[in-house]
């Protein structure tokens, strides 16, 4: 199974002379995308799993063990890859030192999950010397196996290119309803996709889930109420896509705000969840507080309507996420709903300033007049998904309605 993160993190142009950081959510594919990158440059010899105590104890006997395996290595243009490092105290010294040695000889690639992306955050021990890549669950692209057809910019999304857009995802791709269907199902993560089998998938979140919050809490936290953040992770599936009140959930759990914002800010941390804010500019009467979260592992959510917005909510953060990486600009996801509760469930910006509106729908084949309205203010394209037939149909103004396999297959 290919990652789109092939096709860029190598680019010559951003990544050379710098580590690579490739960060994400536990079992999303990090190690298996490294060991591919290793067998394609001839470098499987230079795997070293720090959770393996002697990968640590050759280093303390030799800080310049590297020296051997890149002799043995039979490539000009070696890869290293360093997997699970941030584990080991000092981790960045011991990185910093190694890279500082042999930048000239190989390239690095530092994987990890929650931690690594934490401990990137917390000093400056290692800037300049490294560049850092988020890996998500799988996109429709991936779980289809064709990554050929992926937009690599945003320019089909620009007013008045209508044309481009509709030429763009018509002349290329029949509708993978049955692939579709399927990665709504059991998600992105590719055990679980892979096996396809609910009943595997079930046990898979259960262990997951266990994982997350007994290990990963403990140690990147100071939470010691670890029943009540499980009480809190089996509520947020019912709150998926609508505005969440903090104030609500400390009622419900009978604890303070100041916990309950904690605890989120922790599921964040440990790539359980992700939120995205409102957007109020140019919005009379928005909301300007409440953020909506959605789950990594969208297969935990069982209604089919919030299943297939917490789905795009993924695909969408994994294209801003990829054109930032990219260098493109400054891209990010937001929502916009009023204090009438008229709502679009997704706007791309870029730079501060409104691209894209994107809305979900399981069946409604007339266009929304909430979403023309934002539209028209925002003075930006709109495209309203559906699932359950194949269309693709555009209307005056920028305004679009565009099947959800057909579209999400094309974003990455």
């Amino acid at each position: 199974m290919e990652r789109i993160q092939k096709t860029y993190i190598w680019d010559k142009n951003i990544s050379w002379g710098k580590m690579i950081f490739l960060s994400g959510p536990r079992q999303v594919g990090k190690t298996t995308f490294a060991r591919k990158a290793l067998k394609k440059r001839k470098s499987e010899n230079l795997y070293f799993n720090w959770d393996d105590p002697f990968v640590f104890r050759m280093y303390n006997k030799n800080p310049h063990f590297l020296t051997k395996y890149l002799a043995a290595c039979g490539n000009r243009n070696p890869l290293a890859v360093f997997d699970e490092i941030h584990k080991i105290k000092n981790w960045k010294n011991i990185v910093k030192g190694i890279y500082d040695v042999y930048k000239d000889e190989c390239q690095f690639l530092i994987t990890g999950s929650a931690r690594l992306e934490y401990f990137t955050k917390s000093g400056d021990s290692l800037a300049g010397r490294y560049f850092h890549y988020r890996m998500f669950p799988l996109g429709l692209s991936e779980a289809v196996g064709n990554l050929a057809e992926v937009m690599n910019d945003d320019s089909i999304f620009l007013k008045g290119n209508g044309k481009k857009l509709l030429k763009f995802i018509s002349g290329k791709i029949k509708d993978k309803k049955a692939d579709f269907t399927n990665w709504l199902e059991f998600g992105g993560f590719p055990e679980p996709f892979l096996k396809s089998s609910a009943r595997f998938t079930l046990k898979w979140q259960r262990n997951y889930l266990t994982l997350l919050t007994r290990e990963d809490i403990r140690e990147l936290t100071r939470i010691n109420d670890i029943s009540g953040l499980e009480q809190l992770v089996l509520m947020l599936p019912g709150k998926t896509g609508s505005p969440l009140s903090i104030n609500s959930l400390s009622e419900d759990l009978n604890v303070n705000y100041r916990t309950v914002f904690t605890w989120l800010e922790a599921l964040k941390k440990i790539y359980l969840v992700f939120s995205i804010m409102p957007w109020t500019s140019k919005i009379n009467r928005a909301l300007k507080k409440e953020h909506k979260y959605y789950f990594y592992d969208w297969a935990v959510i069982k209604d089919k309507a919030i299943n297939f917005e917490n789905a795009v909510a993924v695909s969408l953060l994994r294209m801003v996420n990829r054109w930032n990486e990219y260098g493109m600009g400054d891209y990010g996801l937001r929502y916009i709903r009023d204090r009438n509760k008229k709502e679009v469930d997704f706007l791309i910006i870029k730079n501060g300033n409104p691209l894209l509106l994107i809305e979900c729908k399981l069946h409604d084949s007339k266009l929304s007049q909430t979403g023309k309205r934002f539209s028209d203010i925002l003075g930006v394209p709109y495209i309203q998904l559906v699932t359950d037939k194949d269309v693709l149909e555009a209307y005056k103004d920028d305004k679009y309605l565009i099947s959800a396999p057909r579209f999400l297959y094309f974003t990455g």
